[in-house]
């Protein structure tokens, strides 16, 4: 299956996910939160792999959460509050339950990290098992 934001391939019971906005900083952002626990939950149930290993392309990890998405419903009136800070809710659970499905997955999620790992990318790699780093990370 082809994603938008992610490289998916398992080999030798080891599923490889790579994150793939390199031009992006591989920043995570609605179509990232949509697909990563469809990604999981798939590896998971088909038990196609025995670990999990997530990675990315380009020169960093990821530069976190992509703040387009934060920018709340651009009609709704910049005074009203109410619109905007339900839209962040939304967006932070989004996040979260994207994020659980690393802490719930059958089989260990490994991180290999490099470059930077900013922001949300920390909050990420820490529903993780193990955390493997180069030097530059």
């Amino acid at each position: 299956m082809a994603y938008e934001c992610f490289e998916v391939t398992i080999e030798n019971k080891i599923a490889h996910i790579k994150l793939n906005r390199p031009d992006a900083l591989n920043t995570m952002n609605k179509a990232f939160w949509n697909e990563l626990p469809e990604i999981v939950q798939d590896i998971d149930t088909n038990a196609r792999a025995r670990v999990i290993v997530i990675s990315s392309t380009g020169k960093h990890f990821s530069g976190g959460m992509d703040t387009s998405v934060f920018t709340g419903d651009r009609a709704a009136p910049k005074h009203d509050r109410y619109i905007l800070a339900e839209a962040l809710r939304s967006n932070i659970r989004h996040i979260q339950h994207s994020f659980s499905c690393l802490e719930q997955a059958r089989m260990p999620v490994l991180f290999a990290l490099h470059g930077g790992v900013i922001g949300g990318a920390v909050d990420m790699i820490s529903a993780g098992d193990i955390r493997w780093c180069t030097k530059d990370a």
